[in-house]
């Protein structure tokens, strides 16, 4: 069954009958570019190994920016390339450079891994050491750090000694743990800060509100550190769902950026339905059967919900009233343990499961591999993480996606006009929060003498 055939159905369906808007986005066709000087070979056959015979527009674009010292900001669509423009500028340096640096900063562990691996993926084709392995079942192996390893709370002691005594060139790490573990003990890591080349802030756009502010803070500092042992890296962000990232890209920073925001990447056509449930029907229940319906019609199909526990009611619900296809769908939520959440990743990824309900922990750009259907259980809060969220489906057959809304009486207004939400996430700007919260905090310390004339608070 195709994707149009499946959506004739719903709306055809008497449990289904509360569609009350559907709207269909345009395929675009992808542009090429050139970067203004040629790739090293070493990474252009790396890259054509991978299947990557080319850049899009604004992965070129971005690359050369990031070549001339620049710091850049990338707001394209989801699934558009966006690790290439900080992948290949960081291969190059060091593979030129034996002892430049970079650090890779995200705002959850599950990007951490699926980045680690990408990047793995091209520095294994690159005339590189082998990466760290893990030791055979059994044995014991004294850890050795790669060129890529993860520096997180999951990350054990002993681990984290070795990285600080062998920084590998590339640290993957989130915002907590740069507060926490290397800004306030940066001696320990004097000769990865002295080499730092580039830093890398993915997702910016979950760095809003006061949790913003700590973040801009803390990046601060890390700028302050990294001067101290004489770098100035260039930081590159991105983002897949703001209007305005280079105004959010300089207020979380503090550095001038250039944008880059005219995507050279191709999109297939995407379906948005809209649901309103009907006087006293749930929203869960509604998605459940779509979810159901979704899987049988051979469609991998990703439900987000705004809780726990819902999560968890959707999952049971399944696995008690739907048995024919219960053992390929799982819930997914931070609650679970890492390798849990990695094993449910991988079994995504492989195709052994056709349905996930998740909360936020999944919104983010980890590669879970081909989606076709997505179901938002609940308007999600806000229009960047809508957009987010329905970003998730066809990533490798995009004419195939779908997504849909149900959701109950908390969003009346949503199901008076869907149409204006769809405008919305063209236009969704990320800075208010951050900004009044950010002034607010930085006035607090300026009154203790704690703030430079660039508002940088001494942490």
């Amino acid at each position: 069954m195709d994707i149009n055939s499946f959506i004739a159905e719903i709306k055809a369906r008497a449990d289904l009958r509360d569609v009350v808007h559907h709207e269909e986005l345009p395929s675009r066709e992808p542009a090429y570019a050139e970067t203004f000087l040629p790739l090293m070979p070493e990474v252009k056959e790396a890259l054509a190994d991978l299947g990557i015979k080319g850049l899009f527009t604004h992965q070129a674009q971005g690359i050369d920016l990031v070549r001339q010292g620049r710091n850049v900001v990338v707001m394209t669509p989801t699934a558009s390339g966006k690790s290439l423009i900080y992948n290949v500028p960081v291969a190059e340096a060091i593979l030129d450079d034996p002892e430049a640096r970079a650090m890779y900063i995200f705002p959850l562990k599950g990007l951490e891994q699926d980045q680690l691996g990408a990047f793995r993926e091209l520095t294994a084709r690159l005339p590189f050491e082998a990466e760290a392995g893990a030791p055979e079942k059994g044995k014991r192996k004294a850890f050795k750090p790669g060129i890529s390893e993860i520096y997180d709370g999951d990350t054990s002691a002993y681990r984290r000694k070795r990285m600080r005594e062998e920084p590998p060139r590339v640290v993957l790490t989130n915002p907590d743990m740069i507060h926490l573990a290397i800004n306030p003990f940066h001696a320990k890591w004097e000769r990865f800060l002295s080499n730092l080349r580039y830093v890398i802030v993915d997702e910016i756009h979950a760095y809003r509100g006061v949790f913003g502010s700590h973040v801009a803070n803390v990046l601060r500092r890390l700028r302050r550190v990294a001067k101290l042992y004489g770098s100035d890296p260039v930081f590159i962000a991105s983002s897949a769902t703001i209007a305005n990232p280079k105004e959010l890209a300089e207020g979380l920073i503090g550095k001038d950026f250039v944008a880059v925001t005219e995507s050279g990447a191709p999109s297939g056509r995407r379906h948005f339905l809209f649901l309103n449930p009907a006087s006293g029907g749930s929203p869960y229940t509604i998605a459940t059967r779509l979810l159901a319906s979704s899987v049988r019609a051979g469609f991998k199909t990703i439900a987000f919900t705004k809780a726990r526990k819902v999560t968890e009611l959707m999952h049971s619900r399944i696995l008690e009233g739907c048995p024919d296809i219960s053992p390929v769908v799982s819930s997914y939520r931070a609650g679970f343990l890492p390798e849990e959440r990695r094993d449910i990743e991988k079994r995504l990824f492989k195709g052994e499961l056709s349905g996930v309900i998740s909360t936020s922990a999944l919104e983010l750009g980890v590669d879970i591999g081909g989606l076709d259907v997505c179901i938002l259980v609940g308007y999600p809060g806000t229009v960047s993480s809508t957009w987010q969220r329905s970003g998730r489906v066809g990533r490798s057959d995009a004419t195939r996606s779908s997504s849909w809304s149900p959701s109950g009486r908390a969003r009346p207004a949503l199901h008076a006009e869907p149409s204006g939400l769809l405008q919305a996430l063209i236009r969704v700007g990320c800075t208010g929060p951050f900004q009044q919260a950010h002034s607010k905090i930085a006035s607090h310390l300026g009154g203790i003498g704690a703030v430079s004339e660039e508002r940088r608070p001494c942490l």
